[in-house]
């Protein structure tokens, strides 16, 4: 590791394993006649001068850092905990603000349990004095289980272990739940809270849940992997990535008229105030998929390419058997006909209907 200071200042780098620590000790300007001669000698262009644009605001650009380090490594600690860690090809300190300045970085952001978040990303600054991280431009989070976003902003806040990005940056994240699943979003902003692993998607979410099912075609034996991809919109989402579970849900402020949350397939298309989808084991899974309150559900026959329509307050897709269970009030409108009843089962295989506590029946449209 380089280090270079602006003359007129002291410092002391210690080692700490394979880790070393730049700490900063006894800043204020040493006495003249200790460094005159150290000046004379040095020459100007001899400082690793920070001259390329910077990402970051508040950096002092205008004047020479009073100390530049390469290949910097630096441990946030509090309380004999660490925080997070970091690492630049260059650093810069800004003494006046107890400011550093990092190019090129890489930081470890290190939760209760001791996991660590990986960070990565073109500029970082922190103030001494303070425990918080900022990092800009081109950044990749890689979380402990695999998760992984994009941005061009992130904040660490270690007092709360909470990853903060402001509803400003568009935020894009993937996370490769098995081999055969893929949960993708964007969304402007977002939260994550490393303890209880939630992330909160701020705004303007879109969320897609990518799988591949099983289908058995005319020949006997053979199958072919098809993808099963749902498309969820909505104004935040809350994601358990314990529990694998996402919930959405609108703003408050939104009008009645477009407050929906929703819900896309390749032959279905549904709506409702809030929605939930379990992307956990497949296998183990009942309802993936469920909407609440003022929901509809609009499916297109492929053959016919006619629609049918329901409405409930709550709506249930059971993916494994091709079923949508509606109830609180359900109505399911096909051509002309409209039926009612305490459940509604909307048999997605067969166009079947079956309705509990009614006379209507529907087989649906025949080819």
């Amino acid at each position: 590791m380089r280090f270079k200071k602006k003359w007129g200042r002291r410092f002391l780098l210690t080692a700490v394993g394979s880790i070393v620590a730049a700490q900063i000790i006894a800043l204020s300007p040493s006495p003249l006649e200790e460094t005159t001669t150290l000046s004379r000698a040095l020459e100007a262009n001899s400082f690793i001068q920070d001259s390329s644009p910077t990402l970051a605001p508040g950096i002092p650009t205008q004047r020479i850092a009073e100390y530049s380090i390469e290949k910097f490594h630096y441990v946030s600690i509090q309380n004999g905990i660490k925080q997070w860690r970091i690492e630049a090809d260059t650093a810069f300190l800004y003494h006046p603000e107890h400011l550093v300045h990092g190019r090129t970085i890489k930081a470890y952001l290190y939760d209760s349990e001791n996991k660590i978040t990986t960070v990565t990303g073109d500029e970082a600054k922190y103030f001494m004095h303070e425990k918080d991280l900022e990092i800009y431009g081109n950044i990749r989070t890689y979380f402990p289980d695999g998760f992984e976003i994009d941005s061009d902003y992130l904040h660490y806040r270690p007092k709360d272990q909470l990853i903060e990005i402001p509803t400003s940056y568009l935020t894009t994240g993937f996370g490769d739940e098995k081999a055969s699943q893929i949960l993708r979003f964007k969304s402007n902003g977002l939260k994550y809270w490393m303890g209880p692993s939630e992330i909160e998607l701020l705004a303007k979410v879109t969320v897609t849940f990518e799988r591949q099912s099983l289908e058995i075609i005319a020949q006997p034996l053979q199958k072919t992997k098809l993808k099963d991809i749902t498309q969820i919109t909505s104004d935040r989402c809350l994601i358990h990535r314990n529990e694998s579970l996402a919930q959405f849900s609108m703003n408050n402020e939104q009008p009645s008229a477009s407050g929906f949350v929703h819900m896309t397939q390749p032959t279905l298309f549904a709506k409702s105030r809030r929605a939930t989808l379990n992307y956990g084991d497949h296998s183990q899974v009942l309802h993936y998929l469920s909407a609440e309150e003022d929901v509809l559900i609009e499916e297109i026959d492929q053959k016919s390419q006619s629609s049918r329509y329901a409405t409930g307050g709550r709506a249930k897709f059971d993916e494994r058997n091709q079923l949508i269970v509606l109830t609180e009030f359900p109505q399911v409108y096909s051509d002309e006909d409209t039926a009612t009843g305490s459940l509604i089962l909307l048999h997605r295989d067969t166009g079947i209907v079956e309705i509990e506590h009614s006379n209507a029946f529907s087989e649906g449209i025949k080819n």
